[in-house]
C-alpha cells in the first residue's frame, strides 16, 4: 500500500523537469532568431534606465504565439524595449511593436500589466495598465528624461557636468472609440478629458475627495468606468 502511494510521487519530480524543459525550449525557439542584441549607450548617464533593476519573471504575449512565453525581463523605459534573458545568459531587446503585452510579476503585490500603445497621438512604446476598465483606462507612460547639472566643490568640480537619468512618467485616459487625452492627477484635468461624456462629467463633479495622486485618479477613472457611454 505504501509502494502504491509512493510511485505516483516519485514522478512528481520528473514531471516538473520536463515541463521546465519544455518551456525552456519553447522561449529558445521563440527568442532565438528575429531579435537584436541589447543596445548599449554611447554615453556615461548615473542612474539607471531600467524600470526595476533586477531580471523580473514575466509573461509576454507575442504576435502569432497562441500562448504566452515565460522569461526574465528587464523594462528599459529610455528605449522602450524589453531586455529578454535568454536561456543561453545572453539577452535581446524586444520593441513594442514585437509585443502584444506583457506582464511583470510581483512578489508583494498584484501583477503589472503592459499593452504597447497604439491610439493616435501616443508616444512611442508600452504604457502600463493602472485602471483596466470597459469604458475608461487610466494608462501610465514611464520615460526618464537626462538631465545635466553642474558639478560643486572644488574648482575643477565646478566646471564639470554630470548627466543623471530623471523620472518623467505620464497618465493618459483612454476613452470609447480610441480617445486618447494625457491627463494629470487634477480633477480640472479629468473634468477637460471627460467633456465629451456628460454623465461621466457629472459623477466626477459629484464625487468628493481630492484628486492628487496617481491613487486617487486611478480610484476615480475606476468609479467613472460603468457610467460613461460613447460620445455623440
Amino acid at each position: 500500500m505504501k509502494l502504491t502511494l509512493l510511485l505516483p510521487l516519485l514522478g512528481l519530480p520528473l514531471l516538473g523537469a520536463a515541463q521546465t524543459d519544455d518551456q525552456t525550449r519553447y522561449m529558445t525557439n521563440v527568442f532565438n532568431s528575429g531579435f537584436g542584441p541589447v543596445a548599449r549607450s554611447g554615453y556615461e548617464v548615473q542612474g539607471s534606465p531600467l524600470l526595476l533593476a533586477a531580471w523580473t519573471p514575466a509573461e509576454l504575449m507575442l504576435p502569432g504565439n497562441a500562448k504566452p512565453v515565460s522569461a526574465r525581463v528587464k523594462y528599459d523605459v529610455v528605449r522602450q524595449e524589453l531586455r529578454v534573458l535568454r536561456p543561453a545568459g545572453d539577452s535581446v531587446a524586444v520593441s513594442a511593436a514585437q509585443v502584444k503585452s506583457f506582464t511583470l510579476a510581483s512578489g508583494l503585490g498584484a501583477p503589472r500589466h503592459f499593452v504597447p500603445f497604439s491610439s493616435p497621438g501616443a508616444p512611442g512604446g508600452f504604457a502600463e495598465v493602472l485602471s483596466p476598465g470597459t469604458n475608461l483606462q487610466l494608462l501610465k507612460y514611464w520615460d526618464k528624461v537626462v538631465e545635466k547639472s553642474a558639478g560643486g566643490g572644488s574648482a575643477y568640480a565646478s566646471t564639470a557636468v554630470t548627466s543623471t537619468y530623471a523620472d518623467h512618467a505620464k497618465y493618459y485616459l483612454l476613452a470609447p472609440g480610441g480617445r486618447l487625452a494625457e491627463v494629470r492627477p487634477k480633477r480640472a484635468s479629468l473634468q477637460e478629458a471627460l467633456a465629451a461624456y456628460p454623465a461621466a462629467l457629472a459623477a466626477l463633479k459629484a464625487r468628493k475627495g481630492s484628486l492628487n495622486s496617481e491613487a486617487e485618479l486611478r480610484d476615480a477613472v475606476a468609479a467613472l468606468d460603468p457610467v460613461v457611454t460613447k460620445a455623440p
